[in-house]
């Protein structure tokens, strides 16, 4: 299978929990389901197309956990005024009268988020993203979970991946839970810092997502796992989400 690896990196970014209350909290790395709308936007594919039309495919990331800071939204809720069906040349602006209705939420933002992304997508969008991303051509600006938050992608190159047979690896990205039994053991000795975390994998026509669980080594180490779901791509070894 071949990969296609990219950088993924910005300023701020935030991609919001589904499970999220009051206080919108964010996900240390993109969803699955947003690298499919990146790279949607990359082509140019309309919203909610991406998730359809991409799959299947099979995208891994790895990163550093993203420092964190707390940032207050204000989001108002009135209702636009409408324009009278005249309207004078001497006429001035003036208030609504309607109360201001708005309300402050608190956003979790990651400061400089910076991933490295490898992706396999269905033909012919594998061989257009490849030359997309090298010289740089997207259809529109990619993000970092809000539209304000824009990004920036570095081609990296591409490659053919094989599958490993079973055994232990260290594996090099986030990898899911039900990928294999991570080497507890090696893990203490070496103090890895894990990170465990529920986050959506896919998503329908309906929008109705699927979820699964994921680990995530806080700095990025390598993670020892006994797996049959692991690919060597040039000398890092990579789980698919």
């Amino acid at each position: 299978m071949e990969f296609i690896s990219f950088q993924l990196k910005g300023r701020t970014g935030h991609f919001l929990k589904a499970e999220g209350g009051a206080s919108a909290l964010s996900y240390p790395f993109p969803p699955r389901t947003v690298i499919l709308g990146l790279l949607g936007a990359v082509l140019g594919l309309a919203k909610d197309e991406p998730q359809i039309r991409l799959e299947p495919a099979s995208i891994a990331v790895s990163g550093k956990l993203p420092t964190t800071f707390w940032h207050k939204v204000k989001l108002r809720k009135e209702d636009p005024e409408y324009l009278s069906i005249s309207i004078k040349k001497t006429q001035k602006a003036s208030a609504s009268g309607k109360d201001s209705r708005a309300t402050l939420i608190l956003q979790e933002w990651l400061f400089e988020p910076e991933y490295t992304l490898w992706v396999s997508i269905p033909e012919p969008y594998h061989s257009e993203i490849s030359k997309r991303l090298e010289h740089r051509q997207w259809h529109f600006q990619p993000c970092m979970g809000l539209s304000e938050m824009m990004a920036d992608l570095l081609y990296k190159g591409k490659a053919e991946a094989e599958l490993l047979k079973g055994n232990t690896y260290n594996i090099n990205t986030v990898f899911p839970r039900n990928c294999g039994e991570p080497d507890f053991e090696t893990m203490f000795e070496q103090e890895l810092s894990i990170n465990s975390m529920r986050m959506p994998r896919s998503v329908t026509t309906d929008r109705v997502f699927a979820h699964a669980e994921y680990y995530m080594e806080r700095d990025a180490r390598p993670v020892p796992v006994k797996t049959d779901k692991a690919y060597q791509w040039k000398n890092q070894v990579i789980v698919c989400l």
